[in-house]
């Protein structure tokens, strides 16, 4: 496979070929009922049976011709080029709020550590007592009014969440710009995979890397579909404002040529988090939806110039019309969570019953506890495989969640 054929997505159900997960390490060890809330994770979770969890599933994406990189593998990668490791270094600090004293005895501690302990303490966390040897006699007062179990590094419990903090589309990448402070480091740690790894040599930043790219202008990757080639979708949610997705719209256009953008507004809530909670595709012309959610939605069509300049605005009536309209097809099917019912809906909804991985056309992978759900997908005819998630859906993330897609075919 050359330089050029290494990344490119151009649809959510192309059969898939590559993609970037991250196995559940150190950093979910971190949680606990007094900082779980701050971490944006809902329960406390059995490290080891998550990590058996994940590894059932990659073997199931293996088993299924895909191919699997890890992205802690890739971030230790780069940072063993001190150059990158150090500049990685600098903007992750500043993030940690740190004084000057502490800031520059962390580096030097991190600058001389394997670059498999660098990814690890990046990822995983460190707390003052993990490092004190190394900062003894400092004089800062952050590290001295810290307690011996405070966080220098903060762990990144939702780093396995791969869909999130990054998203590909075509041959390029847009960086996100989280929400939540627990979560603005992975995107960073993105940046420099995706500047400095060769496997991403070829692959535009579309969006990430300018001034005011940040924060408060938010999107993240959950709300992202590519639909066609040629249109994408992006939902208007708890963590993605309708500025940022113009924005990105105007980039799309102007640097990859995508110049059809279907916003669909969403509640902001945290059961309905990102689009792909609510609303995921599984074949060339069929989805899996929310009951009631479309009703409650309201779509955009954006059309942009080929500069990326805004063509046109229109509202849409119909997200059935506006996705037969937008992907040339005659029709379109909808597949209900639970099967329709109210309640099994509701109890699959909490468990991603919705959130669907397409690893080729009518080929999906979900959690094996949404019994309806996954039977109503059957009925219609989508093949399903079957994952266990009884501790990685306590993050409140399914297989699309958990996986970012480098490489598909069609």
């Amino acid at each position: 496979m050359n330089q050029a054929q290494q990344i490119f997505v151009g649809s959510e159900t192309g059969q898939l070929k590559r993609v970037f997960l991250h196995r559940p390490g150190r950093e979910l060890q971190r949680i606990t009922i007094d900082n779980k809330d701050d971490l944006l994770i809902d329960e406390i979770i059995w490290v080891g049976r998550a990590r058996e969890n994940h590894d059932a599933f990659a073997r199931l994406l293996r088993d299924n011709g895909v191919e699997v990189l890890y992205f802690q593998d890739c971030l230790a990668e780069v940072v063993a080029d001190l150059n990158v490791r150090e500049a990685l270094l600098d903007e992750a600090l500043s993030l940690e709020a740190h004084d000057r004293n502490l800031s520059l005895a962390l580096k030097k501690m991190v600058m001389e550590m394997s670059p498999e302990g660098v990814a690890e303490a990046l990822v995983g966390g460190m707390t003052k007592k993990e490092a004190s040897g190394a900062l003894k006699n400092l004089p800062s007062l952050t590290l001295r009014a810290m307690d011996s179990d405070a966080f220098l590094f903060r762990p990144l419990p939702n780093l396995y969440f791969q869909r999130d903090p990054y998203f590909f589309v075509r041959n390029g990448v847009v960086l996100s710009s989280m929400r939540f402070l627990a979560r603005q480091r992975e995107p960073l740690y993105a940046k420099h995979i995706f500047q400095n790894h060769p496997l991403f040599s070829g692959v535009k930043v579309v969006f990430g890397t300018d001034p005011g790219d940040g924060y408060p202008n938010v999107i993240e990757g959950g709300d992202f579909m590519v639909l066609s080639q040629d249109c994408v979708a992006i939902g208007i949610s708890q963590r993605s404002t309708s500025g940022t997705i113009q924005t990105i719209g105007c980039r799309l256009a102007r640097e990859l040529g995508i110049r059809r953008v279907l916003a669909v507004d969403i509640p902001k809530r945290r059961a309905y988090m990102h689009l792909d909670t609510v609303f995921t595709m599984v074949d060339r012309d069929a989805f899996t939806i929310y009951p009631g959610v479309h009703e409650n939605m309201r779509i955009w069509e954006l059309e942009y110039a080929e500069n990326g300049d805004m063509a046109r605005i229109t509202e849409s009536c119909s997200l059935m019309d506006s996705l037969k309209k937008n992907l040339g097809l005659e029709a379109v099917r909808l597949i209900e969570t639970g099967g329709g019912d109210p309640v099994e809906a509701s109890r699959d909804q909490w468990n991603d019953g919705t959130n669907t991985l397409a690893i080729a056309p009518g080929v999906v992978v979900t959690y094996e506890s949404n019994v309806a759900s996954n039977a109503a997908l059957r009925e219609n005819g989508i093949t399903v495989h079957e994952i266990s998630g009884s501790e990685l859906g306590k993050g409140r993330g399914g297989p699309r969640c958990m996986s970012m897609p480098l490489m598909r075919a069609g």
